[in-house]
Parts: C-alpha cells; structure tokens; sequence
C-alpha cells in the first residue's frame, strides 16, 4: 500500500491494510484529532447525539462540582491565560463594564430633542421626544 501524509501531524505514515481509506497515522495524539474530527461532525449531523453528549457532559459536572475550582487552584497559569482570553473576547465584543454608567446625567421626565449623530449628523432631522421615568434606578 503506498503511503500517505497524517491529516494532523503531517508526517509520511503506511495505512493498515485493514484501513485502506486511513488518513490519520497511528500516533495517539493524531488518533485522538481524528476522533475529534468525527465527534464535531457527528455532533452537527446528529441531534439524538449532540443531546446525549450534552447530558453525560451535565450529569459529570453534577457529579464533580468543585472539579473546575480545584483545577484553577492547581494551575494559576490557566486562570491568568484564561482572563487574558477573555479581555480579548470582551474587547471584540465591545462589551460594557457593569461600572461604566456610574457618571451617567439622571434624565427626569420632560420633552427632550433627539438628533442623530454619526454618518449623518448633518441632516437637519431632529426628534422631539417625552420621557417618563418609570422607575428609580439602583444608586
């Protein structure tokens, strides 16, 4: 059988003749891609088992509820690499602080005009509106 480069490492690698369409050689951490490849796949293709995934997934948390905490302890390096991710994924969202309308001006009922800003800024369309509190927000 002529050979053939891994899916995962790239590497030259004999397929079994058992296997005649192999496209991942026998190392373990590419046959552990290629079983990854095929749970995405089966996931997306699957709906019976993308919903049993999820309730053993459910089910083993349940069963292990401090695991998560005890492995953040055990590896800080993680937990910092994590927040770091996360500033990022926040950033591309444009996601707001919690804090970030402490400084807002307290609006009171009235007439108030409204006027677009941005691209057409110029336009002389302008708004008036009425605006009733409803309710206090929390200091």
């Amino acid at each position: 059988m002529e050979d053939r480069w891994c899916n995962a490492c790239g590497c030259k690698f004999t397929p079994r003749a058992q296997s005649p369409k192999q496209t991942y050689c026998p190392l373990a951490e590419c046959q552990q891609a290629r079983k990854q490849v095929w749970q995405q796949a089966k996931r997306r293709s699957d709906p019976d088992y993308s919903a049993n995934q999820s309730e053993a997934q459910a089910d083993w948390a349940r069963k292990h509820p401090d695991y998560w905490r005890s492995y953040r302890a055990a590896n800080p390096g993680y937990t910092q690499g994590n927040r770091s991710n996360q500033q990022v994924r926040n950033a591309a969202r444009r996601i707001a602080k919690s804090d970030a309308s402490a400084g807002a001006i307290a609006l009171q009922d009235g007439i108030y005009r409204l006027q677009l800003i941005g691209a057409d800024a110029n336009s002389d369309k302008v708004v008036l509106v009425r605006l009733t509190i409803l309710g206090k927000a929390d200091p």
